[in-house]
């Protein structure tokens, strides 16, 4: 494993994952780890996880980066999101990682969510770690590591992707490409477009349509209805 990525995400990290139990005792088993932005986690995260608690799941709002260390500027973002996904084992093994940490009771269903960065992490915990249950992608990118064969992909998850159909991120070829690739694999995804959206619907303060990127709340309100209804497949 590289030593830069063993010091970005593992030496001497210091985490505090923000974790809320269920309100409801027949779908308080459903943990629902929430993947943040390349921010790292912020109040956006938490509140997601204070939605998804308000529905009756299990939610931890993953710490990536760890305590004071969320990078600020934007070449810090993306230069931390580079190292992050450079490679798929040490990226794998930190997934694990954390999510094991995140869920440490027996018993739960484990579902990821993630945003932007955190909606490629998603995907990847889905499709790569056994335990995964299902994963929700909101305007993440289809760039997550296919598995090496068909018998290393966790293919009993099941996926769904919120998109937004005017993300500049995310190419017709791209989108189509996944698809093709979870049919292969035999697997149960959605793949949702939703029209006159860019990237980072779901995010308040994203507001910058220049580049692409801008919040929708009637897309927003939509994600979590879809979100809703997915998550309610696993009670």
């Amino acid at each position: 494993m590289d030593i830069t990525f063993e010091a970005i995400f593992k030496e001497n990290i210091k985490r505090a994952h923000y974790q809320v139990d269920g309100l409801s005792s027949d779908k308080s088993h459903i943990q629902v780890v929430i993947w943040p932005t390349f921010s790292g986690l912020t109040d956006f995260e938490k509140s997601i996880a204070d939605k998804i608690v308000s529905l009756g799941f299990s939610a931890t709002a993953i710490d990536l980066y760890g305590v004071d260390n969320n990078p600020v500027e934007m070449d810090q973002k993306r230069a931390r999101m580079g190292a992050l996904v450079a490679e798929a084992e040490p990226l794998h093994d930190l997934l694990n990682e954390l999510t094991q940490s995140a869920c440490d009771a027996e018993g739960k269903t484990i579902v990821h969510v993630g945003f932007c960065l955190g909606g490629r992490l998603a995907l990847e915990a889905g499709l790569h770690l056994e335990n995964s249950a299902g994963a929700v992608s909101f305007h993440g990118l289809m760039s997550f590591f296919r598995a090496q064969s068909e018998d290393k992909a966790n293919t009993r998850a099941k996926i769904l992707v919120l998109n937004g159909l005017q993300d500049p991120l995310i190419t017709e070829e791209d989108a189509q490409e996944a698809k093709r690739y979870w049919s292969g694999l035999g697997m149960d995804f959605q793949f949702i477009d939703f029209s006159n959206t860019m990237h980072s619907f779901m995010l308040p303060s994203a507001d910058n349509p220049q580049h692409g990127s801008q919040f929708n709340p009637q897309t927003a309100q939509r994600g979590y209805n879809y979100l809703a209804n997915f998550l309610d497949e696993f009670v």
